[in-house]
């Protein structure tokens, strides 16, 4: 009714059109020319109704043709479940039924197409052949975040991305991306026969962190001391001896940094005490950002720290050349680089990036790109839910 908020609507939802066009049929049929795709969060989703506008092939570098019908963000926390967010949300798009629906989640997606979200707080399940059965869409697949980072890269426009290195990108060969954010993530894309492009995720960000100087030597060490527990023993009884390259380079990795230096003889005198109360004070998630303000700032303990954050970043994109060979572009992508992008531009992140041995001049061939846009997780949902249209 006008002037009536809809049933789960707070001030933490936000919609793009609040008063929608009902449908003029029942939706017991699904439109063929629409499809649903999602971004799931631990703490929000935001779901999207897009209407195709041809069913032809999708092309590298635009987003799918069409129009959004209806989007809107919810807080999960004000939902039974995650069917309820989907059926709240068909119901406020005005009964429209899509024919496909691809949902980015933020977890491990397992063989039959279920993922637990363990930090909301009534502990969802997400399992896609039972959302298919409850919701009447004929088609629904579950991938990964950072597999929907994947797929993203392929909407992104020129203006929409920076070139850092002179390589130029190959036709039809992989593509890779790496993005620092909560944690780091990292995918890669193979081409078939015609061009199309088939995202794979991966667990990249739990790799070893390989130190490159004294410095982060002893990072590491102080590192392997913070995360040991009795779990990380082998059978025999000695401790393991890792760090995985996450606890590094990511937005907790940059407050790890910090912690690190602010203790290290050769910094601890620099030491703010101001910045140093602000980033004890903050809760745990939110100490990088105090970091990253504080090199903004000119703090010099700050300063460092990005400057090890930058090297160890580089670094590990180096690797992921290396791993992936990824002629088509390898690209940087996350809200870290978004936000920052002159510590991806430094010479100390490219210097740490091409820094292969005998593989440099290797790694100096892969076009390197800087994404510019956050959005690129949620295109990338849509443009997987328009190709399984296409494919229908």
């Amino acid at each position: 009714l006008p002037g009536v908020k809809p049933r789960g609507m707070s001030e933490a939802s936000e919609a793009t059109h609040p008063e929608p066009k009902r449908a003029r049929t029942a939706a017991h049929k699904a439109d063929d020319h629409l499809v649903m795709s999602g971004d799931c969060g631990g703490t929000n989703t935001r779901l999207v109704l897009f209407r195709v506008s041809e069913r032809k092939c999708l092309s590298c570098g635009k987003p799918p043709d069409g129009e959004v019908v209806f989007s809107k963000k919810y807080l999960n926390s004000e939902q039974k479940s995650f069917s309820e967010v989907c059926k709240l949300f068909l119901e406020e798009a005005g009964g429209f039924l899509p024919t496909a629906c691809c949902l980015a989640c933020a977890g491990a997606i397992t063989a039959d197409q279920k993922v637990n979200f363990t930090n909301v707080t009534t502990g969802w399940t997400i399992d896609g052949k039972v959302l298919r059965e409850e919701l009447g869409i004929p088609k629904i697949k579950l991938i990964n975040d950072f597999e929907a980072q994947g797929y993203g890269l392929l909407t992104l426009r020129d203006s929409e991305k920076k070139k850092l290195n002179d390589a130029m990108p190959r036709p039809g060969a992989p593509i890779a991306c790496v993005g620092a954010g909560t944690g780091l993530g990292e995918c890669f894309l193979t081409a078939d026969s015609r061009g199309t492009y088939t995202c794979y995720p991966s667990e990249g960000g739990h790799a070893e962190f390989a130190p490159r100087s004294p410095l982060t030597h002893d990072l590491r060490d102080q590192l392997v001391r913070l995360y040991d527990t009795q779990d990380s023993s082998f059978l025999d009884g000695s401790r393991r001896k890792r760090v995985s390259v996450e606890r590094v380079v990511s937005g907790p990795g940059l407050a790890n940094i910090y912690f690190f230096l602010r203790q290290h003889w050769a910094y601890e005198d620099h030491v703010s005490k101001d910045v140093d109360k602000e980033y004890t004070d903050a809760p745990k998630h939110m100490k990088g950002a105090v970091v990253a303000r504080g090199a903004r700032g000119g703090d010099y303990v700050c300063q460092k720290a990005v400057d090890v954050f930058s090297e160890c970043y580089g670094s590990e994109v180096g690797v992921a050349a290396l791993k992936w060979m990824p002629f088509g572009g390898l690209y940087i992508s996350g809200g870290i680089a978004a936000k920052n992008p002159e510590w991806i531009e430094s010479k100390t992140f490219y210097t740490a990036y091409k820094d292969k041995g005998r593989l440099s001049p290797t790694v100096e061939q892969v076009p390197l790109y800087l994404v510019l846009t956050e959005d690129t997780g949620e295109r990338g949902a849509l443009y997987a839910a328009v190709s399984m249209l296409l494919e229908s």
